[in-house]
């Protein structure tokens, strides 16, 4: 970042002086602009800030200690660092600059380098404020307005009062002041009190109201040769902020006036900061509404996801229960129809079994063909066992006689899943199970069959018709353990994190509905429980079911959530 060298101002007189200074000052990297007098000083900052003036004593008009007084009257350039250069070895002469507002007094006659260190000591202190961008208003004289029917004295307290810096605007009658200050700006202004048309007590009151809005507030100073009391008491009840003798001494009303400019000059910059701190006030409000209506819009974002996200799972329970209830229907239903001929069956074939038996010995030419028949009627009698085994294992896996919370046989229930998914297996898969030496748990049947039967109709699918599916059951003191595995691709960790949302799917469209681990997820919750996927050394992927063992049914809502 670029370091900007420093800028003064010289005020000084005497041009032999002034080479001096400006000379030193750039031989030093300072740059440095001289003004000849005080009020060329404050017409320089009226358009531009130094960081540092070197004011000299005594200037011609206005002394140095009253344009320093001037200067830190102003908020505009209060912190401009003021030296004050004198020859002057009167008694009381530096503590009346200093008091004035300078920071520092320096003899003329000191060393060059001295005053170098002096000056380059008071700019280390000085915090640097660019106003590039801010819109800083530079310092601005004072602006007087004066209003006398006698020209005589309009002339000398003009000369009078630019000895003090201040911008003169004189008028010989009330109206033209009026109109003046309609369309000016105005600091202070002096009106006599007894003039032609409108006198002073009536371009008092007019004043006053027209000043009532801040923004253009100025004090009004009575300046009259009829300085009785009852005159004071009408102009000041008329809205006169000082009434002042045109007899006394004219230093006292120079005095009474930089009193009253100071005032408003408070009063401005009082006015400037509460406006600041209301327009702060309206920022943090303004902050706060807007993060109060972010936090509420991103709560009704929320709540609206959250509902949202509560009716698709409700959307997916409901499609898989009426799915789930169908199939059990289908599923009992084949199972009652194929039972009712295989029992009929079943019993004849017993009977001609026994029949053969009565024929055995009687023919014997026909024996060879009587055993025959006997070997043809026990081969069906297998397959007809093995129907008959299917059938309880559908039985078993629809459970629509077994809907309650109750205990079952976890190795029972998968069995019967293996059976129903065994079309399904194919000749190139092979599935291997281990179970554990107690298997009885307490659960909902019904939907944990539900649950396993996902998780191995998933397994199936990720072998892409070759591989291997285990199933493992575990049992400690406090949990009961499923585990699912296959050798297929496994799962990546991007999929991972979404496999239980519904409708979430990495099949072809047609091929899924996403719906099936989502249910599952559900099912484990309303047992208590957790699913878990793991990636299984070697490749593949493994889902682990855990149940805790103390699961009751505590009442409507356990059987709720599991429906």
């Amino acid at each position: 970042m670029t370091v900007r060298s420093p800028e003064l101002l010289i005020v000084e007189d005497s041009d032999t002086q002034a080479l001096r200074l400006t000379a030193l000052l750039e031989m030093n990297g300072i740059a440095a602009e001289r003004a000849v007098s005080a009020e060329a000083a404050l017409t320089y900052l009226g358009r531009k800030r130094p960081d540092l003036i070197l004011v000299d004593y005594h200037l011609p008009g206005m002394r140095g200690d009253e344009l320093c007084r001037q200067i830190r009257l102003n908020p505009a350039t209060s912190t401009i660092l003021l030296v004050m250069l004198t020859d002057d070895i009167k008694d009381g002469i530096e503590r009346e600059g200093l008091e004035s507002g300078a920071d520092d007094h320096i003899p003329k006659s000191a060393e060059s380098d001295a005053l170098l260190a002096r000056i380059h000591a008071l700019l280390r202190t000085r915090q640097r404020q660019s106003d590039a961008g801010s819109g800083a208003i530079f310092f601005r004289r004072h602006r007087v307005a004066i209003v006398d029917d006698s020209p005589t004295f309009l002339q000398y307290l003009a000369a009078e009062l630019d000895q003090d810096g201040y911008e003169i605007a004189t008028f010989s009658h009330a109206e033209a002041a009026l109109d003046h200050i309609k369309t000016n700006a105005c600091d202070c202004l002096l009106l006599d009190l007894v003039m032609p048309g409108i006198d002073g007590i009536e371009l008092c009151r007019r004043l006053d109201r027209m000043r009532s809005g801040d923004w253009m507030w100025f004090p009004l100073l009575m300046v009259t040769a009829k300085d009785s009391k009852e005159d004071m008491m009408r102009a000041l009840e008329a809205g006169a902020d000082d009434f002042v003798s045109k007899s006394g001494d004219i230093a006292i009303l120079r005095a009474r006036i930089r009193a009253a400019l100071r005032r408003k000059v408070q009063r401005d910059e009082h006015q400037r900061i509460s406006a600041e701190f209301r327009g702060k006030e309206l920022e943090v409000m303004r902050e706060r509404t807007e993060r109060e209506s972010a936090e509420r819009r991103a709560a009704l974002a929320e709540r609206l996801e959250r509902a949202n996200r509560e009716l698709k799972e409700t959307q997916a329970q409901l499609i898989q229960a009426a799915k789930m209830a169908s199939l059990g229907e289908l599923v009992a239903g084949i199972a009652h129809e194929i039972n009712n001929p295989l029992a009929f069956v079943m019993s004849h074939l017993d009977t001609v079994l026994r029949s053969l038996d009565t024929l055995q010995g009687t023919a014997p030419e026909k024996q060879p063909v009587i055993e025959k028949i006997e070997a043809r009627l026990h081969d069906m009698n297998g397959g007809l066992v093995r129907v008959r085994d299917l059938v309880v294992k559908l039985r078993t896996f629809s459970r629509l006689d077994e809907g309650a919370f109750k205990t079952a046989d976890m190795r029972e229930n998968i069995e019967s899943v293996l059976a129903i998914l065994h079309p399904r297996i194919g000749d190139a898969i092979t599935v291997r199970t281990q179970y554990a030496e107690d298997n009885v748990i307490d659960c909902f049947p019904a939907t944990l069959n539900q649950a396993v039967m996902n998780l191995v109709a998933n397994a199936i699918d990720a072998l892409d018709g070759k591989g291997e599916v285990i199933i493992t059951t575990e049992r400690d003191d406090t949990r009961y353990r499923v585990v699912v595995a296959d050798t297929g691709h496994g799962l990546p960790p991007e999929i991972r994190e979404r496999i239980f949302e519904p409708f979430f799917t990495t099949k072809p469209v047609g091929a899924g509905t996403g719906l099936g681990l989502a249910i599952t997820y559900r099912i484990v919750q309303a047992h208590k429980g957790t699913i878990d996927v793991l990636e299984r050394d070697g490749g593949g992927a493994a889902f682990v079911i855990t149940i805790p063992l103390d699961l009751k049914e505590t009442g409507d809502g356990l059987r709720d959530h599991a429906a």
